[in-house]
């Protein structure tokens, strides 16, 4: 039996069929609760006295996140981030993937980033002051909440889910 094939393609053409198996909406109550929660926190530990700590932890914060992702890729899989780009959003900003990624990969690099930001403003402690640690360490959990929860509902797909991140929602795939 002979299928036949479309003139335009290609006979080394390979055709992928994912499976949707979850979806996240990023909807506008998430985000409200998501920056209510940051106001709640700054709130707390405010001083009105100390608005360079508050200004600045966020965009330092970024920028070493951004340079712990490169270190893991460049220590653990020893290649350049291929598939991967620096990226703006709500729930996630910084270096992700362009198109699909394995769900265990993601969740690998946002776990070591999460850990390994963590002990490193743990052990700045002495050589800080307690502002800048408070608003460092806020400005963390506060970035990593919302990936980590998504890669928690996506556990059940770790070892062949593939997922993909846009700006309106994060989803996972199953090949």
């Amino acid at each position: 039996m002979s299928t036949k094939q479309e003139p335009s393609l290609s006979k080394q053409s390979t055709i992928y069929s994912y499976t949707l198996v979850k979806r996240i909406y990023h909807s506008l109550y998430k985000r409200i609760l998501y920056f209510l929660i940051l106001a709640l926190a700054l709130f707390f530990k405010f001083d009105p006295a100390n608005w360079l700590p508050m200004l600045v932890s966020y965009p330092l914060l970024l920028v070493f996140h951004t340079l712990l992702v490169r270190a893991y890729f460049q220590f653990t899989i020893g290649m350049a981030m291929r598939g991967w780009s620096y990226r703006w959003g709500i729930f996630w900003c910084g270096s992700l993937p362009d198109g699909h990624a394995s769900v265990k990969l993601v969740g690998k690099v946002q776990l070591h980033l999460f850990w390994i930001g963590l002990s490193l403003i743990t052990i700045l402690y002495p050589w800080i002051p307690a502002p800048w640690l408070i608003y460092f360490m806020i400005f963390h959990i506060w970035m990593l909440m919302p990936r980590l929860w998504m890669l928690f509902r996506f556990h059940p797909y770790r070892k062949t889910g593939l997922m993909k991140i846009s700006e309106k929602e994060t989803s996972c795939y199953l090949q």
